[in-house]
């Protein structure tokens, strides 16, 4: 069963939409917020139409991209969210390098320094730190900081959540937790638990969104599990394989 970041990105929009009660608070200014949780992956749509096959004869997952090639992908990512807001921007831009720093102090361990990244992962990685101090400047805002703060680990929680419904976790019968989660800007965070609730839901405490359960479905397809001779013998495949809704759920814990 193949999902698409694409497609897991409109499920944390749906997230995004959902969020929010009297002990999880929406951000001021939220748009932007809702947008980036949009198009934070939005640079794989193009590498998605085309999906490659690795050495194995299995299709590439999406960690297993080489490196040049995923930072290209969110290079489009955050191009695409700057022309768009440059709050969303901003955001995207703090995803893209959060995924080769611990997503900035949310992963246990330390992360790989940078001077022992490969050339084109510093590179990416710096030219992030330009592009987030050019857009703070523009901004000029002194409540920037933690708001993106704030924004940034709600844009992780959707992130996860989204990859434990959809990748591993939920599949695996897992529990996981989501790291500072925040409840309004300036706030450290809460740890929300997620434990399976049956094959296509898992319940959420303590509970983030404003209604009693929240219908996130994504769209996948299914192909054989086999060796696939070339990318264009997986592409045909999958060409051919019917698109099909999965019914996921999340829901507080009783």
């Amino acid at each position: 069963m193949l999902v698409r970041q694409v497609d897991h990105q409109d499920q944390c929009g749906l997230m995004a939409d959902a969020w929010g009660n009297g002990d999880f608070a929406r951000l001021d200014p939220w748009e932007p917020v809702a947008l980036a949780a949009r198009l934070h992956d939005e640079g794989w749509r193009s590498w998605e139409e085309a999906p490659e096959v690795g050495p194995d004869g299995a299709p590439v997952d999406f960690p297993d991209v080489d490196r040049a090639t995923h930072v290209a992908l969110y290079r489009e990512s955050i191009a695409g969210a700057l022309a768009r807001d440059r709050r969303a921007g901003l955001l995207v831009s703090m995803h893209g390098q959060g995924l080769y720093e611990g997503r900035r102090g949310l992963d246990p361990g330390e992360p790989t320094p940078r001077t022992e990244r490969p050339p084109a992962v510093r590179a990416f990685l710096e030219e992030q730190d330009r592009v987030q101090a050019r857009l703070r400047a523009e901004l000029g805002d002194p409540g920037l900081d933690a708001w993106a703060s704030a924004a940034y680990r709600l844009l992780q929680a959707w992130d996860v959540l989204s990859l434990y419904l959809t990748w591993r976790g939920l599949a695996a019968g897992r529990e996981a937790a989501l790291p500072q989660v925040p409840r309004r800007a300036g706030d450290p965070g809460l740890e929300l638990c997620l434990r399976p609730a049956g094959p296509l839901a898992c319940t959420c405490d303590p509970w983030p969104f404003s209604t009693g359960e929240v219908a996130l479905p994504v769209a996948a397809r299914t192909i054989p599990a086999r060796r696939y001779a070339s990318h264009d013998d997986l592409r045909e495949e999958l060409a051919a394989a019917p698109w099909r809704t999965l019914q996921l759920t999340a829901r507080p814990a009783r």
